[in-house]
């Protein structure tokens, strides 16, 4: 076989991922923990449905706890060598993100709503403006007016592992504000309703609302 002509095989920088990840494997890595199997069997309809790890349904169990960070010192064993290159993405990505930044203000009622995001904190901002004197319905937003935060949310994530916001809705008359958190990761919401024409919340809402996908 003639292979004149043919490339040469190009040459793999030895930082590249594959190089890393042979790292990875061949490293001494600690034994990988293992759920130990506990068979639990539920009737239901006439069947039986059998599930050797319900036991990991107990978020609170200590037992589970212990399983549960034993697989994250694994996981943060496995993947130490690959610190460099997350921190290099992470830094690559992150320069392509605008942080500091302004959504475009709708208008619902008498204010103008916008969100607004800042350079060092990972949540937005939930902010808004009256619409200027005389209002008409094309009357422009105007950024000179007073601003009236009604969400902040690196205010309710603050001291917290987790926070996500689900939903977030304003009253008709532009008195109340209706919002879902999650401070688990687990998907159940709790319902804020929050009185923004003045301060507070309002009691009596349900919790535990899970959100449809």
């Amino acid at each position: 076989m003639d292979l004149t002509g043919l490339p040469l095989p190009c040459r793999i920088p030895s930082g590249s991922p594959s190089f890393i990840l042979q790292d990875v494997m061949s490293s001494n890595l600690p034994t990988p923990p293992a759920a130990h199997i506990d068979r639990r069997e539920t009737q239901l309809h006439g069947h039986t449905l059998v599930d050797d790890y319900a036991w990991l349904r107990e978020k609170s169990s200590p037992e589970v706890i212990a399983y549960l960070t034993a697989e994250n010192d694994y996981t943060a064993a496995a993947t130490a060598p690959l610190k460099p290159l997350e921190e290099r993405l992470y830094s690559e990505m992150l320069s392509h993100i605008k942080e500091t930044d302004v959504s475009v203000p709708y208008r619902s009622g008498a204010f103008f709503y916008y969100a607004r995001t800042a350079e060092g904190r990972q949540y937005p901002t939930y902010c808004r403006r009256p619409v200027p004197a005389p209002a008409t319905p094309d009357t422009p937003d105007d950024p000179s007016q007073p601003e009236q935060i009604i969400l902040d949310v690196n205010q309710l994530g603050e001291g917290k592992p987790y926070m996500a916001l689900g939903g977030l809705a304003i009253s008709p008359d532009g008195k109340l504000l209706a919002y879902t958190t999650d401070d688990t990761g687990f998907r159940q919401y709790t319902l804020h309703i929050r009185d923004i024409s003045g301060s507070g919340h309002l009691r009596g809402v349900p919790e535990n609302s899970v959100l449809p996908e």
